[in-house]
């Protein structure tokens, strides 16, 4: 019984705090919850009856030996932990799956080793255009939000298979990239002089990387690229956007990733000037630049920013359609 009140107690007390500093990988309910003084109400419920519990089970005159304390309250705790993660994991899966858009109609393309999907606006062109570079370590990412905000706004889109980029040879992946950019300004109905480049974790890597070693590419945005393996240790604050398991799986990937120090995207931004280059990343604020380079903040506080999330997509479409027109 006094597992069962401490995992309570616990449980109430995780999603307090994940409601009160934004953690959605903890939090049972969305942080931003127009309800969430019920939800305040209902974790504050919990606790309530887990020490009123306390109170009636455990008796004065025959108290809880010391030695078993300590292992009922790690139990109780981890249980408590593991049913916010698991709990929160769920939810943030079904809300992705329910705002989930179908892709746009696109063009499956070979070119040689390349891989991709060509993605075409509605309409007569010419179009400017871009190679989409997904993160190599994580090809499950859904991008589809992004790549219709992007056509929509009339900009063609190459979008790279996502187990292309699992090649850990920096000079192959550059090579593709080459290949991707040239197909661009090859095509009729693309404006050679606008062809860009946007890539997403690792890809964004790739991206500033290939930016700065082709002059034919006429902008580059990066989506919460690693820039450093310093990066993928930010602890609880990556669970501002991502599962609790999410959150290790992209800290192990980037961690153990030969791509984050072979590419050296920080080395690569001085080279790009002054062809316009930008990265979006978590954090409050709306934007700053560094000398060329244009940051783009969206989110509260947050480190880990999903391409998937339509403020992301729309930010980071406006900013190429400025930049590529």
């Amino acid at each position: 019984m006094q597992i069962v009140l401490t995992f309570i107690a616990a449980l109430g007390a995780l999603q307090v705090a994940a409601l009160r500093n934004g953690l959605e990988g903890l939090a049972w309910w969305p942080v931003g919850s127009q309800r969430k003084r019920w939800v305040y109400f209902l974790a504050g419920l919990l606790m309530a009856v887990a020490f009123l519990g306390g109170m009636l089970v455990v008796s004065p005159r025959a108290p809880l030996p010391p030695l078993l304390t300590i292992p009922i309250f790690l139990t109780g705790s981890g249980l408590a932990f593991l049913a916010s993660t698991v709990g929160a994991a769920i939810r943030l899966q079904w809300e992705r799956k329910r705002r989930h858009l179908p892709t746009p109609q696109g063009q499956p393309l070979e070119l040689g080793p390349l891989q991709a999907t060509f993605y075409q606006p509605a309409g007569r062109g010419p179009f400017p255009a871009l190679c989409l570079l997904p993160d190599p370590t994580a090809s499950g990412d859904d991008l589809s939000e992004l790549v219709r905000t992007l056509v929509e706004s009339e900009i063609a889109v190459l979008a790279f298979e996502g187990r292309l980029l699992n090649d850990p040879d920096r000079l192959t992946l550059q090579g593709l990239v080459a290949i991707g950019v040239s197909h661009l300004a090859q095509w009729p109905e693309i404006d050679a002089g606008q062809v860009g480049l946007v890539g997403v974790g690792l890809g964004g890597d790739l991206a500033l990387r290939s930016a700065a070693i082709d002059p034919g590419v006429a902008a580059v945005l990066a989506i919460e690229p690693a820039l450093s393996t310093q990066r993928s240790g930010l602890g609880l604050e990556s669970l501002r956007a991502l599962s609790w398991f999410g959150a290790q799986r992209r800290a192990y990937r980037w961690r153990h990733s030969a791509l984050v120090e072979e590419l050296d995207a920080l080395a690569a931004i001085p080279c790009i000037s002054p062809r316009p280059v930008a990265i979006v990343v978590g954090g409050a604020g709306d934007a700053d630049s560094v000398e060329n380079l244009d940051i783009l903040r969206e989110g509260d506080g947050c480190p880990f920013m999903s391409a998937t999330r339509t403020e992301v997509a729309n930010r980071a479409t406006n900013w190429l359609a400025e930049h590529l027109a």
